[in-house]
């Protein structure tokens, strides 16, 4: 298990996908993509760039609030193609059958967003498509699983007819308000308060031909995403940053300067990068002190004062604030909580 976990991300086309959205209601997406500090002109310059999911859950947020409109993830499905998906939307389009395109494409989602864990289960006549997110990816904006679920079926849509439809859709959270407007979009009972977020669809619908197929592309299209997927995470700068802080956090006293040395690029450049990625230097030394505070209190052995030190913070009352930031507790009862489960265990 890794010290601290990788960020999920998703790909910056879907913030492109937002902004047009944002767009339709006459509103400045960028400015607003200013207020979730995130670079507009950078996504529009490399969409497949990643971006931190809790900064896109500020976004989404944002845009519901300055639309006035609970049901924005539905809007946003007017501007969708197959692409937002970047190459795993394509290759799920040039299936032969949806069914075929779940199969064959389910295990590439996570090059859209790699904070949601995606399964098919098969009962009988109909396939149930759950979508779960751990609990340590979260916050996940419940407009980004809705637009997943809606863009879904928009897709669905394309590859077959425009009345294509689900048996059901579920969501976890409650927007029962406006049930009309989301059984209007999905053709079919729609549940709020629900255990999970699935979608049931009829087995039959799912294996239907579809008439512009191109097996070969989506082959080829696979094994691209193969190659992808290998290098896209180890790739992010913001992961080799973290790498290094946490590396040398409790040897040497950490500096961007040194990191941008490290890395062999500008002080700029990485800043510049970073800021790309929808990341800044301060944040992701926040959240590196953020998980090894929590390792080390864990460790029951080492002294407030001396974990205070160890992350930098220059007495123990600033260790204290920040951690409170982080978790709503003091690092004492932290602590405490810790050492009551290791003796329950």
């Amino acid at each position: 298990m890794t010290l601290i976990p990788n960020t999920p991300t998703t790909i910056g086309s879907w913030a492109l996908l937002i902004a047009k959205a944002i767009e339709s209601y006459n509103l400045d997406s960028k400015k607003i993509f200013t207020q979730a500090h995130i670079d507009l002109d950078a996504i529009q310059n490399n969409p497949e760039v990643r971006l931190p999911v809790k900064k896109m859950a500020v976004l989404w947020r944002l845009a519901v609030l300055e639309s006035k409109d609970e049901c924005f993830a539905l809007r946003l499905t007017q501007f969708f193609q197959p692409n937002t998906y970047s190459a795993v939307g394509l290759a799920f389009a040039s299936s032969r059958t949806i069914l075929e395109g779940f199969e064959h494409s389910l295990r590439y989602f996570k090059m859209t967003t790699d904070a949601a864990e995606h399964r098919l289960e098969k009962i009988n006549d109909t396939v149930v498509l759950h979508i779960d997110i751990p609990p340590e990816n979260e916050p996940v904006a419940v407009e980004a699983i809705e637009a997943f679920m809606s863009t879904l079926i928009s897709l669905s849509r394309v590859m077959t007819t425009q009345d294509f439809s689900p048996l059901e859709v579920s969501f976890k959270h409650d927007k029962s308000d406006f049930v009309n407007e989301y059984q209007a979009f999905f053709n079919c009972p729609v549940l709020f308060n629900q255990t999970g977020h699935r979608i049931i669809y009829s087995l039959m619908d799912l294996e239907r031909p579809q008439m512009l197929a191109n097996p070969s592309l989506a082959k080829t299209l696979e094994m691209w995403i193969d190659e992808h997927l290998k290098h896209f995470s180890q790739d992010l700068v913001s992961t080799k940053v973290k790498a290094y802080i946490l590396d040398n956090m409790l040897k040497d006293e950490i500096e961007i300067e040194n990191i941008a040395s490290f890395l062999a690029l500008g002080l700029r450049t990485l800043q510049r990068k970073l800021k790309a990625e929808g990341q800044s230097f301060n944040e992701i030394l926040d959240e590196c002190r953020h998980h090894m505070a929590e390792k080390l209190l864990a460790e029951q052995r080492v002294p407030l004062i001396e974990i205070s030190y160890m992350l930098g913070f220059s007495d123990q009352s600033g260790f204290t604030r920040a951690f409170r930031r982080w978790t709503k507790t003091s690092p004492k009862h932290y602590r405490d909580q810790h050492s009551q489960k290791l003796l329950q265990e």
